[in-house]
């Protein structure tokens, strides 16, 4: 296991301007950082080799059965985890100066810990001691940083030829500031407006949803699903709250269908295929879900397959996140008996944290993808993706939703014994490299707008495509090397904002190299 720790420390002086003037002390500024890194690596299948058992059952061979079970049991080959903190502190106002290790060689401020990267709050020893300037003109904000990374990587091989890599990742980042300056007024130190902002991902599985609904529908059942939710999610948080009081129709006091945690909990429910009764009502997720892409090779060596080709590579793809974009606290949020008690101007209770989006990103890259190579040195690919982003505004309530379908088909052929086909030519040899190729390429793409308590969404835009692409690479020699194109694409858009489009490219390039 890898572990950093590493430290930053700043002091600088207040402007000239204002430190040649006596009756303006702003004071100093300092600040410090610190990072944190913990790479752990597991390689297990070192330690199942020192099981005598496990190697004896791997070379036999006659006992399929066992050497099957001991291959499910020792599937998990290597675990790597990376997680990375880092966390600084700026304090403004700060009187004393910097000697040896950036401490005041008077007072020892701000003390050791302080300059090796501690992170605790340094403001009521500071007040304590005397090092902060009580000149009412210093209006420097006092900021914490916190930013942390979390990837998980696992490589599981059940049997043989079949690889399954696993991902999980969280990344957070949340900043503090204030006005923490001298007051007159009260003849004391404020802590005026304190602000937190950040954001939020995590690995995330949608899995249960992705077939759903047919793509791009303006008529969703997912999103009935979601309206419907709100009613349930919303009488929850009320009998959690004890300043609720009683009911609104189907709406708990506090919490009606526009209210910001009456949304998200009843979006993630719906679009994760969880029960509303029962999915988390508060906070962020702390736990990331695995991702996974799955890559199979074995069936070249089927007996009938080897006469055939020589590679056959089956791919599975599954990516999923869910974020939280800006969040940002609130200064009129407050609590009274553990519970939220303050209240916006539609009656709804204030959310701890206010957010302007939520989303959720889910991709199949590919869905399934399948890459051959022939034994005539022919390669053919087919793939499928399917794509779905998920973007839900707090600012109006409206869900725009993205999906996408993609079809891949390529096909290549490499020879240095080209011959024209039908006896075109016949008495035109190409003995050097060609390399013919086709691609062609299908995607459908669809962003409509859901609006709360509409049945029928609004196609904001997309369009279907289609791409051919052929061509023909032919090297003359070592210096040379001549390329014949054509480029054909046609978009048909959903809207009638855009134009029915097709266009064709053609041409030859002469490419030299020159050594």
């Amino acid at each position: 296991m890898a572990t950093r720790y590493g430290t930053n420390f700043n002091w600088q002086t207040e402007p000239l301007s204002t430190l040649r003037d006596p009756n303006i002390n702003l004071g100093n500024t300092i600040q410090n950082s610190r990072n944190i890194q913990v790479n752990p690596t597991l390689n297990l299948s070192t330690l199942y080799n020192k099981f005598g058992f496990i190697k004896r059952i791997g070379a036999d061979e006659k006992n399929s059965g066992a050497k099957f079970l001991v291959g499910l049991l020792t599937s998990i080959k290597t675990v790597n985890a990376a997680f990375t903190q880092t966390k600084g502190t700026f304090l403004p106002g700060y009187l004393p100066e910097a000697d040896y290790l950036g401490m005041d060689d008077v007072t020892g401020a701000p003390g050791l810990g302080f300059v090796l990267g501690s992170q605790r709050d340094l403001r009521a020893s500071a007040l304590a001691r005397g090092w902060l300037t009580r000149d009412t003109l210093q209006s420097q904000l006092y900021v914490n940083t916190l930013r942390e990374d979390l990837s998980l990587t696992s490589t599981v091989e059940p049997f043989r030829d079949l690889r399954i890599t696993l991902t999980a990742n969280r990344n957070r980042t949340m900043n503090y500031s204030s006005n923490f300056r001298y007051s007159n007024e009260i003849g004391g130190f404020e802590n005026l407006s304190p602000y937190t902002t950040g954001d939020f991902n995590i690995s995330f599985i949608s899995l249960k949803t992705a077939f759903s609904d047919q793509n791009g529908s303006t008529a969703s059942g997912l999103y009935r699903k979601f309206m419907a939710n709100r009613a349930i999610v919303s009488q929850r948080l009320g009998a959690e709250n004890v300043n609720s009081a009683g009911r609104d129709g189907a709406f708990a006091d506090g919490y009606n269908e526009n209210a910001q945690d009456v949304i998200v909990a009843s979006f993630l429910a719906a679009y994760t295929g969880k029960d509303a009764s029962s999915v988390r009502l508060h906070g962020f997720p702390k736990i990331p879900l695995p991702n996974w892409r799955i890559n199979y090779s074995g069936l070249s060596r089927l007996a009938f397959m080897q006469e055939t080709f020589k590679s056959i590579d089956i791919r599975h793809s599954y990516r999923s996140s869910y974020a939280v974009n800006s969040f940002s606290s609130l200064q009129q949020y407050q609590e009274i008996n553990g519970s939220v008690s303050s209240r916006d101007l539609n009656d709804n209770f204030l959310p701890q944290y206010q957010y302007s989006q939520v989303t959720i990103t889910e991709q199949f890259a590919p869905l399934i993808g399948i890459d051959t190579r022939l034994k005539n040195n022919l390669t053919a690919n087919f793939e499928i993706g399917k794509n779905r982003l998920l973007g839900l505004s707090l600012a109006n309530n409206q869900l725009a939703q993205l999906s996408e379908n993609n079809l891949v088909f390529g096909l290549g052929y490499r020879t240095n014994k080209f011959r024209f086909p039908f006896g075109l030519f016949q008495q035109v040899r190409m003995d050097n490299n060609m390399d013919i190729k086709l691609d062609v390429a299908v995607r459908d793409n669809k962003t409509v707008i859901y609006r709360g308590d509409v049945d029928e969404a609004e196609v904001s835009s997309g369009a279907k495509n289609i791409a051919l692409r052929p061509s023909v690479d032919y090297m003359l020699n070592q210096r040379f090397n001549v390329r014949l194109f054509y480029d054909s694409n046609i978009t048909k858009p959903y809207t009638s904002l855009s134009y029915n489009t097709a266009y064709s490219n053609f041409g030859f390039s002469l490419r030299v190299t020159l050594n």
